[in-house]
C-alpha cells in the first residue's frame, strides 16, 4: 500500500507483533486492525480464530476482502463502558484513513457501533491494540482474563491526557499480573511506545483441521489433502510468495 502523496505508511507495532509466537490453539483479538496485517499473519500461520475490530468504514472494507475461514472482521469502535455506539474522528491524510475515539477539532466524526473491551477480550488469548490513543479508555489495567497469554500495546502521545502516566501506569498492572515484558516500550523514541508481554499459560495439544489438510486454509472449503493446503481456487488467488508452506489439494 502507498499513500496518495506515494509515500508507504508506517505500520506501528509490527516488531512487537512479531515478537510473540503464536500457538495453533490461539483465539487472537486485533484490535484496531486497520487493513489486517498483524490478522492475515495470524489467520495464515494459522492459528483457531482471529476477530478484527476496525471502525473506521474504509480500513474495515478492506478487511471484508480477507476471505479467510478462521477470520472475522467486526466494524466497531472498542469502548471502555456500556455504549452501543461511539463518535469516531477520521482524518484522510493517506490512501486509507486512520482514526480515534478521542475529539480532534480537524477531523470529520462519524458514528460507529461499539463494543465493550472487556467483552471483546473475554476468551483471547493475543489482544493487540492500535488506535491511536483510545487505549487510555479501555481500563486494560482491570481487564486481564485467566485465558489471555500476550498482550501488544501501540502507546499513543495525547496532548489533552497526561498519557505518559497514564501508559506507565497501565504497564506496570500488566507485569503485576505476571506478565514479563517481550519488548518494552521505548517512551523516548517517537516510533517505539509499543510493547509485547506474556505470561506461561498451558497450551493444549489441538487438532486444527487447517493444519490437517481437512479444510482448505484460504476458504474453508472441506478437501482432502495432507498438512497446510490450498485448494485449486485459493492456490490460484493467492499470490506465489503467499503460497509458500502450502500443499495444492488434489
Amino acid at each position: 500500500m502507498v499513500t496518495k502523496d506515494g509515500e508507504k505508511p508506517f505500520i506501528p507495532s509490527m516488531r512487537e507483533c512479531r515478537s510473540i509466537p503464536l500457538h495453533y490453539s490461539d483465539n487472537v483479538v486485533d484490535i484496531g486492525a486497520y487493513m489486517g496485517q498483524y490478522s492475515i499473519r495470524c489467520a495464515r500461520f494459522p492459528v483457531s480464530k482471529v476477530t478484527a475490530y476496525e471502525p473506521t468504514p474504509s480500513s474495515y472494507q478492506i478487511c471484508t476482502k480477507l476471505k479467510l475461514p478462521n477470520f472475522k472482521p467486526i466494524h466497531a469502535a472498542i469502548v471502555g463502558n456500556d455504549r452501543e455506539e461511539a463518535t469516531l474522528h477520521v482524518s484522510s491524510g493517506i490512501g486509507v484513513t486512520n482514526s480515534t475515539i478521542l475529539s480532534f477539532s480537524n477531523k470529520k466524526a462519524i458514528t460507529v457501533p461499539a463494543v465493550k473491551y472487556s467483552d471483546a477480550i473475554k476468551d483471547a488469548t493475543i489482544v493487540k491494540i492500535d488506535v491511536e490513543g483510545g487505549e487510555y479508555n479501555f481500563h486494560i489495567e482491570d481487564n486481564f482474563p485467566d485465558s489471555l497469554r500476550a498482550l501488544i500495546i501501540d502507546f499513543h502521545p495525547v496532548s489533552q491526557y497526561r498519557w505518559l502516566e497514564e501508559a506507565k501506569e497501565i504497564v506496570l498492572a500488566i507485569e503485576r499480573e505476571g506478565f514479563t515484558p517481550v519488548i518494552s516500550p521505548d517512551w523516548s523514541n517517537a516510533w517505539a511506545r509499543a510493547g509485547s508481554w506474556m505470561r506461561e499459560r498451558d497450551l493444549p495439544d489441538v487438532t486444527n483441521p487447517m493444519l490437517e489438510g481437512i479444510v482448505c486454509c484460504g476458504c474453508g472449503e472441506i478437501i482432502d489433502s495432507v498438512g497446510k493446503s490450498l485448494c485449486i481456487n485459493c492456490w490460484k488467488r493467492w499470490s506465489k510468495r503467499h503460497r509458500r508452506g502450502y500443499n495444492l489439494a488434489p
